[in-house]
């Protein structure tokens, strides 16, 4: 039965388990994103969100829901900011899967990193809010917020390599060269270094599209971030080289980024990839990685793998989102990315 004719059984739920006053009226759902799906509830006053699990076959382990409703109820006691929670149901006879329901954040949603229609002072204000909460990332007191189990920091990288290795094989579609590159030569690499940081909250997806902004009109700030089924406990420097990774990809790829506009950044208020490692380590006291290219390259390998599982549930049928096959083809060239700069990196 489709999730819009089960209003009622959601709106008994909601009056016998969370402290929310409002009867919803519908259900909608949102086209933007490829993995856990997302619907606007509606009532008579106001709007919520509702994240569930995707329906269908799912890969073991993948689109754990219950932990992003988890991190995100801590982090309402935090600088970082995220919608607050109101409930969680694992009870799948509701709506025929898990969910959460939480605050619906009214700004704006965008998705191209550029930000074309913003100014120059608007986009300077928007890169320096997302570097600072990143920062506030790195320094998050884990245990403070009841978060201090929420993962394993050491050898993060190690069990990641080893998880998306898997996920990949488990969902590949085709024969990708530069992959197999990456799986071949990542893991033989992997940074001591890096064991040596201290432990922090990783979100594990750290993009715009993930994002709400705080004003439609004047955007400057970032109301919430959302998305954090990918979120742990790791070392820092895996959410901004994710994030810097993703300002390297062309411009007309699905999930697009900067790569064919460096010689305008200096102009356009956005800084640098240079810079925003530099503005990092200023906030956080860290010392420059002489692995960066490695984290890069790690990143481009592991996206390639979130990517890929995007493509495999195109062909099974059950996708989120409505761009799902462009998405899931971007695999390949990531994997090109990946294998070009860890192959400088060697």
């Amino acid at each position: 039965m489709p999730i819009k004719n089960k209003i009622n059984e959601l709106n008994k739920w909601v009056t016998k388990n969370i402290s929310i006053d409002e009867k919803f009226l519908s259900i909608k759902k949102f086209e933007t994103g490829q993995s856990n799906p997302t619907y606007l509830l509606s009532s008579a006053n106001k709007s919520f969100v509702l994240r569930s699990k995707p329906f269908g076959h799912l890969l073991l382990g993948a689109h754990r829901i219950d932990r992003e409703y988890r991190v995100m109820s801590a982090l309402n006691k935090s600088l970082v900011p995220v919608p607050k929670m109101y409930g969680y149901c694992n009870d799948i006879n509701v709506i025929g899967s898990e969910f959460y329901i939480m605050e619906y954040l009214d700004g704006a949603h965008m998705f191209d990193p550029s930000l074309p229609k913003c100014s120059v002072k608007q986009r300077y204000l928007i890169y320096r809010d997302k570097i600072e909460i990143l920062a506030e990332l790195a320094s998050i007191d884990i245990k403070k917020l009841g978060l201090e189990n929420f993962g394993k920091p050491q050898g993060y990288l190690e069990r990641q390599i080893n998880l998306w290795i898997k996920q990949y094989r488990s969902s590949q579609t085709k024969n990708i060269k530069s992959m197999e590159y990456l799986i071949e030569h990542i893991p033989q690499h992997i940074p001591e270094e890096i064991e040596k940081l201290p432990a922090c909250l990783l979100h594990g997806d750290f993009r715009l599209d993930n994002m709400i902004l705080q004003s439609k009109q004047y955007p400057k700030k970032i109301a919430g971030l959302l998305d954090w089924e990918l979120s742990t406990l790791s070392k820092p420097f895996i959410d901004l080289s994710y994030w810097a990774l993703m300002l390297r990809f062309e411009k007309n790829w699905p999930i697009g980024g900067l790569g064919n506009l460096r010689n305008i950044l200096k102009v356009s208020g956005i800084p640098t990839e240079e810079k925003i490692l530099e503005t990092y380590l200023n906030k956080t006291g860290f010392d420059k990685p002489k692995y960066w290219n490695y984290l890069l390259a790690f990143n481009c390998f592991r996206f390639a793998g979130i990517l890929q599982g995007i493509a495999k549930r195109v062909v099974d049928g059950n996708n989120t989102g409505d761009n799902g096959f462009e998405v899931g083809e971007q695999a390949e060239p990531v994997a090109i990315l990946g294998s070009k700069i860890l192959t400088e990196y060697l």
